[in-house]
C-alpha cells in the first residue's frame, strides 16, 4: 500500500497534468472553431475582425499546439524524450503548415507553393555556411569562455574588408580588373582567405588581451563579459563605418567568377504543395521536369571552405593535445589550471581561432554578397538562433542547428511567396529574414535547452548503459570485466607496465619534492633579507608618525560615498547640475531654436530615462538580461500610432490617452505571458530571445500591411496620427508659454511634450521607488542574487518574474508612446538596435545597475552626446558656425590617419574607392557610436557599478515592546 505522501504527490501531479491538458485542448478547439466556423470564445466577443482575427486565432492555435507537445514531452521517459526533442523541428514546421491550411480553408482561399528541390537543398547548404561563418566562432567562444560574443559578426566583416583591401592593392588590383578570359585565377582568393584568418585572428586576440582578460582577472560574470562584447562590437562597427563608409562593395577575385556560366548545373524537380480549398488537387504532387538549377562556384567555395574549417576544428578539439586542453578549460578552468594547463594561453588561442574562422567566412562571403557594415547584425541573430537551437557550446549541435536553420531559410521563401499572394500580402517574403527567430521561439517553448543538449544527454545515457553492461558481465574467472581489465593476470596489463607506471609516479613525486626544496631554499633567505633591509633603511619614527597622523585626517574628511544613500543623492545632483549646464551652453542660433533644442533634449531624457527604468527593473533588479527592451517600446509606439491614425487611412481614430492606456495594457500583457515560456531559460538564451523579438517587430513594420497607417498609399510606416492636447495647446497655453519663455510667438508643441515626458519620468520614478522599497522589491533582488535561495524561502520565482516583466513592459510602452509623439512618424529604422537598444544599454551601464537615479543620469548623458554630435555635423556647413574649427581639426586628423598612416598598409586605390576625389571626411555618427562603445568598455573595466552604484537598502528594524519600554526607562519588575 502506498504511503500517504506518495498518494498526495501523485494526486497533485495528475491534477496539474489534467489542468494543462484541458488548457491546451481549449486553445486548439477554440481557435479551430474561429478559423473554420467563425465561432468560439475569441470570436464571440466581436472586438476583432478581418485579418487581425485570423492572425490572433492562428497565434492561439500555435500556443495550444505547443502546449500539448510540451505536455507530452514532460511525461515521457528520458530516452524517448530525447528522440522527440531531436524531431521537434519537424513538429514545429508541421504545426505551421496545419495552421496555414486551416487559415486558407476558413477564408475560402487556396495557395499553391512551389518547391524547387535542388534549389532548396543547395540553398539550404549555402545559408547554413553563411550562418556558420559566425556561429562557429560564437560556439567556440562560448564553449571555452562561457559568454555570448556580440562582436563575432564584426569579426566576420573584418575578414570581408581584408579581402576587399587586398583586391584594391597594387598587387592584385590589375588581376581583379582584368578582362574575362575563361580561366579562373585562384591566387587572390587564396591570399584573401589566409590574410583574413591571420589578421582577423590577431584582432580577436588583441581584444581578448585588452578587454576580456582584464575582466577575467576581475572575476567578471558571463553577463558582464557579454555586455563588454557589445561595446567591442560597437567600436568595430564604428571603425568599419569610418574607414569604408556605409556603401556596399563586392569582392571580385577574378571577373570570370562573376560570369553567369560560372555555375554547376544540377537537375531538379518541382514539388507543389496545395493548401486551403483544393478539392481537385492532391496535397503534394511532382510537376514535370523544370530547368536545371545553377549553383554558383563562389557559393560552392563558401560551403566547402566553411565546412572544411569546421572539420579541422573538430579534429583540433578531439585529436590533438591542445584540443584536450581546450576541452579541459571548458569543463573546469580552475581544475585545468591546477593540472598545469596555461589557461590564459588557451583563452587567447580560442579568441584567435574563433575570430580567424569568422574572418575566412567573411572573405569567402564577400565574393557572393555586397558587403557593408550593417551586414554583421543581419547575420548575428540567425547565428545566435543556430547556437541556441543546437545548445550553446555544442559543436555537433551547431552543425545540426545550422543545417536546420539553413533549410528553413531556403524553404521559407517559396512558402511566404505562395501564402502571401493568397492572403493579400505580396511583401510577405520579407519575413524570410525573421523566420529563424520565430522558429527558434517556437522550438524553445518545446525544448528550452535546445537540441544539442538532448543529443548529449542521449549519448551520455547510451555510454552509461554500455559501461554498466560491461561491468555487470562476468568473465571466465567469475570476476567482473572491470577487475579483469586492470588485474595483473589480464592480457591488457603486464607486470612490466605496472612497474613502469609505478616508477613514473615515484619520479614525479621526487621531482616535486626537489622543486619545493629549491623554492624554499631561495625564498626563505630572500624574505629575511628584504625584511632586514626595510628595517635598516626606513626610519621607525616615520612609520609611527604616519600611522598616528593619517587616522585623524580620515575622521576629519567628509564621510560619504556613492554607495551610501546620502552620497548617492549628492552625486546625483552634482551630475545633474553639470549636465544642465552643458545643455545651457550648447550653441543655438536664436531663442526659438534654443527653446526647441532644450525641449527636445528634455523630452528625449524622459523617453530614454523611462526605457532605462524598464531595463533596470528587468536586468538590474530582477536579473533577467533583456536585450529586447525596444520590443516593448515598439509595442507602445506602434499601438499608439495605429489606434490614433485616421480611420480612412487604416487607423482607428481613438484618442491619444486612451490609445496609450491600451498600449500599456497590451505591452504589460505581452510581458506577463513572455515570462512563462522564457523565464526558465538561461540568461543568455533569454537575452537572445528578447533581441529576436525586437527584430521580428522591426521586420514586421516593413512586411505586414496591418502595421501601416496614416497615408492613402501602401507606404511603409505609420504617420499622421494624433498627439495629446494638440488642439488645446495651439490656443492660449501656447501663447502664454511663449511669452514666459521670451519668444516672439507661441511656444512649439515640443515644449508641452517635454513637460509631459519629464512628468511621466518623475511619476514613474516615484512609483518604482515605492514599489522597490517594499517587500516585493526585496524579493526581486533576492531572485537576482540567487533564485534557488529565494525559492527556498517560499517565493514563486515564475510569478515574480512575470510581474517584473509586465511592469517593465508597461513603462517601456509609455516611453514608446512618448517617442511616437516626438517623432511624428514611425518607421522600421527607429527600432534599429544600434540606434535604440545599444544606447539604452549604454545609459544603463554608465548610470549604474540597480539605481534609478543612475538611469536618469545615464540617459541624460547619452542624449547630450547625441546632440553634441548633431551640432558637429551641422558645423561643417560654414566657417562661422560653432564648433567648425573642432570638426575641421577632427577631419584633418582622420585624413592623416587614413592617408599617411593607413597609406603604409593599404593602397591609394583603396582610399579612392571609399572616398571619391580624395575627400576624406570623418563620419561623426560613427565616431559617436565608437565613443559609446568605448564608454561601455571603460565603465566595465574601471567599475561595473557605474556613476551611481546601487545603494544597499535594509528595512528599518521595528523595536519590540520590551526594547521600547527599556528605552523609555520603564522596566517590568
Amino acid at each position: 500500500m502506498l504511503p500517504l505522501s506518495k498518494i498526495r504527490q501523485n494526486s497533485i501531479y495528475s491534477s496539474q497534468w489534467l489542468r494543462q491538458l484541458v488548457i491546451g485542448l481549449i486553445l486548439i478547439f477554440d481557435s479551430y472553431a474561429g478559423l473554420i466556423h467563425q465561432s468560439g470564445l475569441l470570436v464571440s466577443f466581436g472586438l476583432i475582425s478581418g485579418d487581425l482575427r485570423w492572425l490572433l486565432l492562428s497565434f492561439e492555435m500555435f500556443l495550444g499546439s505547443i502546449f500539448l507537445v510540451r505536455l507530452i514531452l514532460n511525461n515521457t521517459k528520458a530516452g524517448v524524450k530525447s528522440l522527440l526533442i531531436v524531431t521537434s523541428p519537424i513538429v514545429v514546421v508541421l504545426i505551421g503548415f496545419v495552421i496555414l491550411d486551416l487559415v486558407l480553408t476558413g477564408l475560402s482561399r487556396s495557395a499553391t507553393i512551389n518547391f524547387n528541390l535542388s534549389s532548396i537543398g543547395l540553398s539550404g547548404l549555402y545559408w547554413s555556411a553563411v550562418y556558420l561563418s559566425v556561429a562557429i566562432g560564437l560556439t567556440l567562444t562560448y564553449k571555452v569562455q562561457h559568454f555570448a560574443n556580440f562582436a563575432q559578426a564584426e569579426m566576420m566583416l573584418v575578414g570581408s574588408y581584408v579581402a576587399l583591401t587586398l583586391m584594391w592593392s597594387d598587387t592584385f588590383y590589375p588581376l581583379a580588373t582584368a578582362p574575362k578570359d575563361g580561366i579562373f585565377d585562384w591566387s587572390l582568393l587564396i591570399w584573401a582567405s589566409i590574410g583574413a584568418f591571420f589578421i582577423t585572428g590577431t584582432i580577436g586576440l588583441l581584444f581578448d588581451r585588452i578587454v576580456y582578460k582584464k575582466l577575467r582577472d576581475k572575476m567578471a560574470t558571463s553577463q558582464v563579459m557579454m555586455i563588454a562584447s557589445l561595446g567591442v562590437s560597437m567600436v568595430l562597427r564604428a571603425f568599419l563605418f569610418m574607414r569604408f563608409s556605409g556603401a556596399s562593395f563586392r569582392f571580385v577575385p577574378d571577373k570570370d567568377w562573376r560570369l553567369t556560366t560560372s555555375t554547376i548545373e544540377v537537375p531538379t524537380e518541382r514539388l507543389q504543395l496545395h493548401l486551403g480549398e483544393n478539392t481537385d488537387n492532391p496535397l503534394l504532387e511532382l510537376v514535370g521536369s523544370v530547368n536545371m538549377y545553377g549553383f554558383a562556384y563562389s557559393k560552392i567555395i563558401l560551403v566547402v571552405g566553411i565546412f572544411s574549417a569546421l572539420l579541422l576544428l573538430l579534429i583540433l578539439l578531439h585529436r590533438t593535445r591542445f584540443g584536450r586542453q581546450m576541452r579541459a578549460v571548458a569543463d573546469n578552468a580552475d581544475l585545468a589550471a591546477s593540472s598545469g594547463i596555461n589557461v590564459e594561453r588557451v583563452y587567447g588561442s580560442t579568441a584567435f581561432i574563433s575570430a580567424g574562422i569568422s574572418g575566412i567566412g567573411g572573405a569567402l562571403l564577400a565574393a557572393i554578397l555586397p558587403i557593408n557594415p550593417e551586414l554583421g547584425l543581419m547575420l548575428l541573430l540567425p547565428a545566435f538562433a543556430i547556437i541556441v537551437l543546437g545548445s550553446i557550446g555544442s559543436i555537433p549541435g551547431v552543425i545540426i542547428g545550422a543545417l536546420i536553420v539553413g533549410a528553413l531559410r531556403a524553404i521559407s521563401e517559396p512558402i511566404l511567396i505562395g501564402a502571401g499572394n493568397a492572403l493579400d500580402r505580396p511583401t510577405a517574403s520579407g519575413f524570410a529574414e525573421v523566420t529563424p527567430f520565430i522558429f527558434l521561439i517556437g522550438l524553445l517553448l518545446i525544448a528550452p535547452s535546445g537540441i544539442g543538449n538532448a543529443v548529449s544527454n542521449w549519448n551520455i545515457e547510451r555510454i552509461r548503459k554500455k559501461r554498466s553492461r560491461e561491468i555487470s558481465k562476468p568473465n571466465s574467472h567469475g570476476l567482473s570485466s572491470l577487475t579483469s581489465n586492470y588485474s595483473l593476470g589480464s592480457e591488457n596489463t603486464s607486470i612490466a607496465s605496472v612497474l613502469a607506471e609505478g616508477l613514473f609516479i615515484a619520479k614525479g613525486k621526487m621531482d616535486l619534492a626537489i622543486n619545493q626544496f629549491i623554492y624554499l631554499a631561495w625564498k626563505v633567505p630572500l624574505s629575511y633579507l628584504v625584511a632586514l633591509s626595510a628595517y635598516l633603511l626606513v626610519p621607525k619614527n616615520y612609520i609611527v608618525q604616519n600611522l598616528q597622523i593619517s587616522v585623524p585626517k580620515v575622521h576629519r574628511g567628509i564621510k560619504f560615498s556613492r554607495d551610501s544613500n546620502r552620497g548617492s543623492w549628492i552625486m546625483f545632483f552634482i551630475f545633474l547640475l553639470v549636465l544642465l549646464c552643458v545643455v545651457w551652453l550648447l550653441p543655438s542660433v536664436s531663442s526659438l531654436t534654443k527653446t526647441l533644442q532644450v525641449a527636445r533634449i528634455m523630452a528625449l531624457v524622459g523617453i530614454f530615462g523611462l526605457a532605462a527604468f524598464s531595463l533596470n527593473l528587468h536586468t538590474g533588479i530582477t536579473g533577467m538580461t533583456n536585450f529586447g527592451v525596444i520590443f516593448f517600446v515598439g509595442i507602445g509606439a506602434v499601438t499608439v500610432g495605429l489606434l490614433t491614425a485616421p480611420v480612412e487611412t487604416n487607423g482607428y481614430g481613438i484618442s491619444p490617452w486612451l490609445a496609450t492606456v491600451i498600449a500599456i495594457i497590451i505591452a504589460s500583457t505581452a510581458g506577463w505571458f513572455l515570462a512563462y515560456p522564457t523565464a526558465r531559460l538561461r540568461m543568455d538564451y533569454f537575452a537572445i530571445v528578447t533581441i529576436a523579438l525586437g527584430e521580428t517587430l522591426r521586420i514586421s513594420l516593413q512586411a505586414e500591411p496591418l502595421l501601416r497607417a496614416g497615408t492613402v498609399t501602401t507606404g511603409i510606416g505609420i504617420s499622421n496620427y494624433a498627439n495629446p492636447f494638440d488642439d488645446w495647446w495651439n490656443g492660449f497655453p501656447s501663447e502664454l508659454t511663449g511669452n514666459l519663455l521670451g519668444l516672439n510667438g507661441p511656444a512649439p508643441y515640443v515644449v508641452l511634450l517635454a513637460i509631459i515626458s519629464i512628468t511621466c519620468l518623475i511619476g514613474v520614478w516615484l512609483l518604482l521607488s515605492t514599489i522597490l522599497s517594499s517587500p516585493w522589491g526585496r524579493i526581486l533582488r533576492s531572485i537576482r542574487e540567487d533564485e534557488l535561495v529565494s525559492q527556498h524561502h517560499g517565493h514563486n520565482i515564475l510569478t515574480h518574474k512575470a510581474m517584473s516583466l509586465a511592469l517593465g513592459a508597461a513603462i517601456a510602452a509609455l516611453a514608446g508612446a512618448l517617442w511616437a509623439w516626438l517623432n511624428t512618424n514611425i518607421w522600421p529604422d527607429f527600432m534599429n538596435p544600434v540606434r535604440t537598444t545599444f544606447l539604452i544599454w549604454a545609459a544603463y551601464i554608465v548610470g549604474g545597475r540597480g539605481n534609478n537615479r543612475g538611469m536618469i543620469i545615464g540617459a541624460f548623458l547619452i542624449v547630450i552626446v547625441e546632440f553634441v554630435f548633431n551640432i558637429l555635423v551641422v558645423s561643417r556647413g560654414g566657417a562661422s558656425l560653432p564648433f567648425h574649427d573642432v570638426t575641421a581639426y577632427l577631419d584633418s586628423i582622420f585624413a592623416w590617419l587614413i592617408q599617411d598612416v593607413g597609406g603604409l598598409i593599404w593602397s591609394a586605390q583603396s582610399i579612392a574607392e571609399v572616398f571619391p576625389r580624395s575627400n576624406v571626411l570623418l563620419s561623426l555618427p560613427s565616431l559617436k557610436l565608437a565613443l559609446v562603445g568605448l564608454v561601455i568598455i571603460v565603465a566595465l573595466l574601471s567599475s561595473s557599478k557605474g556613476l551611481l552604484p546601487e545603494v544597499p537598502n535594509r528595512p528599518k528594524r521595528t523595536e519590540n515592546r520590551h526594547e521600547q519600554a527599556t528605552k523609555n526607562g520603564v522596566v517590568d519588575e
